[in-house]
């Protein structure tokens, strides 16, 4: 990211907060639709709607302690190779997570 100017590099920074201040939204739309449709799901559904649930969530878990523990050991913001890391993992996970918003509106109430 040496190519980039100061006020790109600025602009960048700014929109990569807001991506993952994003993340809770994400987090929080998955469990607030796979409770709310939870109830109107067949029995085979339910059971891996929770387990997808709770992999989700143990995943998120997982991702923010590593996140702690890897700015601690830079002292922040200093490599920026580990933050573009935890960046692409978080992307990665969210986009996960929007699949599973995806599989409880779409598919679930189709399970028979």
């Amino acid at each position: 990211m040496r190519f980039l100017s100061a006020g790109k590099m600025k602009s960048l920074r700014r929109w990569l907060g807001l991506w993952w201040i994003s993340w809770f939204g994400i987090i929080g739309g998955f469990l607030m639709v796979g409770i709310g449709e939870y109830r109107h799901q067949s029995t085979k559904a339910a059971h891996f709607s929770i387990i997808l649930m709770i992999v989700t969530v143990l995943l998120w878990i997982v991702f923010f302690i590593a996140d702690d523990r890897a700015r601690k050991r830079i002292n922040g913001e200093a490599n920026a190779v580990v933050v573009d890391l935890l960046t692409m993992t978080g992307t990665f996970l969210a986009v996960f997570t929007l699949l599973g918003i995806g599989f409880f509106v779409v598919i679930a109430p189709r399970v028979p």
